[in-house]
Formats: C-alpha cells, structure tokens, sequence
C-alpha cells in the first residue's frame, strides 16, 4: 500500500498543501515546529481516525477556521482507495468521513483504506507510561490490520459502560432488582469480551516473535532477550465467555462498592521485559528505544504477512536519535515501503537513500514544502 495523493486545508500550520508522494522515500526536514510532523500526523488521522499526539479533535484545525479537511488516496492490490477526514470545532458530528467522495456511516468504515506504521519519540510513552498506553498501541495497530476488531472493541466498551453505569445507579432500586439486571449486562460483556481477547491474543503473539528477532539482530549484547507477554484475566484461557462470566460474578461485590468493572479486558497490560525484567525499571535508555523500534519493525512483518502489502512508514524526527546499527536495520526494513522521515537538518536523513526531499518553511504563519 502507497499513498498516492494528499490534500491538506486548514489542517495545523497548513493553509493548503496538495502533494503527490513518490513510492520510496520522502525527507521532510526544518526548523522544529515548521509542520513537518503535522503531515504526518494527518496520513497517521487517515489511518486510524485520530490523531498520534491529541485527544482534542480542534486542536488539528487552524486557528480561526471553522473546518479542516485531510484528503487521501491509497493504492492498494485490490486498486484505488479514496478517503477524507473533515474536523469542525463547533458543528456536530465533529469528524466526518468520506469514502470514494460519499459520507461514511460510521468513522469505524474509514479502517482498512490506509494502513501506516508510525515511529516518533512519544513511542517511548508505550514501554514508560500505564497500561492504558500499551492498550491504545494495541489497539490502534490491530485495527488497522483487522477493521472489524475495532467494531468489536466498541461493542465491549458500549457494554461496560452501561454495567458502570448501572452500577453507580445501584442504589436506586434493590439489590434483587440490581442483581437481575447485572446478571444480563454480564452475558453481554462475556460475549463482546471473546471478539477483543482472541484478536489481542494473536496479534500480540505474532508481534512478540516477529520483536524479538528484530531486536536479536540489532542489539548491541547478543545475549540480551527481549519478550513481549500478554498479560489480563483472559490472556491465556481457551473458554474466554465462561471464565469471563465466572470472573463477573466472583468480582460483583466489590463492584457494587467500588460502582465500577474490575475484572475483563479493559484492564489488560503488555508486559515488556528484557533478560526476564521489566524492560521500564530495568532497562536503559538505548534499550527503550530498541525495544520499541523493535516492536515497529516487527508490525511492518506482520502486517506485510496478514494483509499481503506493506504500510506507509512514518518516521518523526528519530533518525538523529538512532546510532549506525539501528539506523541500517531500519533502513533494511523499509526497503521497499514508502517512508516518510522528518528531521531538523538535511545531513541527520544520511545513508536514507531518498527518493525527494522537501525543506518544510513557515511563511506567513502557514507551513511551506519546497522540493529539492
């Protein structure tokens, strides 16, 4: 897969920007702050329907601007893909999608069309930060592999609302009135809960061992291990329903106190080690940056196996970062997957063998490519 056309309006520092990638490699490089990671950030909003660095959908519109657009064409085996992004600030709904030019009934449709890999500093925050952290990694790169994943994970999340919701109500009605009704948001959440843990279980298995040769071959000490294990009430059994419902139960009382869900899916983890230890408190800062460089590498593999064509490689201002070694087995990756690189000096892109290079400038205020 290859984006083939991308068309900005209003979107962060760009006025407007009408570009035609090449299949290779492309180098952005300029001051910080010029725009060059607000282009990636909209192929990456055409990709998963949100943003890499916000929550807050307005903060991707221009100043003063009541819409930004974000248009892209993919190509993919099965030919032309074409689809658009449309923020409002005030208007709701406040993201529309578009399709070959038609609305799309839900955001969720937009998954499929564009797929990217992307790799930034804040990557750092999956093996630093909490759980919710690696939950959203896995889920963001799940869903682009299989759309109907995120479907299913909005089915559970729709479910698990409810019970919480029903359950900070409890003390409106009985306790036989409560119980009988958690008793039905229970099977609900067990059978939404089999369609998140089975994907997670696969993905994160055929990510584990596509990392762990990643990082094997370009750490600095052979004899280092890098493992990636799902961690959750249902990572590991084969009855993901029945021991769901079990846990439910077992856990109600201390649900009804706490007037939330203890037990399922929404509270999974990535445990991330290295020689056996938890790669955050144990491993240094070149290590984090393997790991996680790894873990990207690996999901082009993936990817390229399930889907039979490769992502969209986004690489924000991380090539200064990454010594000679990590530099060639990156680039041996990217070897045939068109890339984007940003960076601040034209010398950091060195060895990228690029195929256009654009100075990003600011002018007037609005972000300005010039190709070299």
């Amino acid at each position: 897969m290859y984006f083939s056309a991308i068309r900005l309006q209003h979107f962060r520092n760009y006025e407007a920007l009408e570009l035609t990638p090449l299949r290779g490699t492309t180098v952005l490089y300029g001051a910080n702050g010029s725009g060059k990671t607000n282009l990636l950030e909209a192929m990456h909003l055409l990709s998963v329907g949100r943003s890499h660095r916000t929550a807050v959908d307005r903060e991707m519109i221009s100043e003063g601007k009541s819409v930004a657009f974000v248009h892209g064409q993919t190509q993919r085996l099965d030919g032309r893909h074409e689809l658009e992004v449309r923020l409002y600030p005030l208007v709701k709904p406040q993201k529309r999608v578009l399709l070959f030019g038609k609305p799309a009934e839900r955001i969720t449709d937009m998954m499929g069309h564009a797929t990217t890999v992307m790799f930034g500093p804040e990557d750092l925050r999956i093996v630093r930060d909490g759980p919710a952290a690696r939950r959203r990694f896995i889920d963001m790169q799940l869903s682009q592999i299989r759309p109907s994943y995120l479907k299913a994970l909005k089915r559970y999340l729709s479910a698990l609302e409810s019970r919480n919701a029903l359950l900070k109500a409890q003390r409106c009605g009985t306790d036989g009135d409560v119980d009988a009704q958690l008793d039905a948001w229970d099977e609900q959440l067990a059978g939404a809960a089999v369609f998140v843990v089975e994907p997670r279980r696969w993905f994160l298995t055929e990510l584990a061992q596509n990392a762990a040769a990643q990082y094997a071959a370009i750490a600095e000490n052979p004899g280092e291990t890098f493992e990636m294990r799902y961690v959750g009430h249902l990572a590991t059994t084969e009855t993901p329903y029945r021991q769901m419902l079990e846990g439910l139960k077992r856990t109600r009382n201390e649900d009804k106190q706490r007037m939330y869900t203890t037990y399922g899916p929404h509270r999974d983890d990535l445990a991330l080690l290295l020689c056996g230890k938890e790669l955050r408190a144990y491993g240094s800062q070149g290590q984090l940056r393997t790991a996680v460089l790894s873990m990207k590498l690996g999901e082009i593999a993936l990817i390229e196996n399930e889907m039979g064509e490769t992502p969209t490689l986004l690489l924000d201002d991380v090539f200064s970062e990454l010594d000679a070694r990590r530099r060639n087995a990156l680039l041996q990756s990217a070897q045939g997957v068109q890339t984007f690189l940003t960076c601040t000096d034209k010398a950091d892109a060195a060895g990228a063998k690029a195929d256009a290079y654009y100075r990003v400038t600011v002018r007037d205020g609005f972000a300005v490519l010039q190709q070299e």
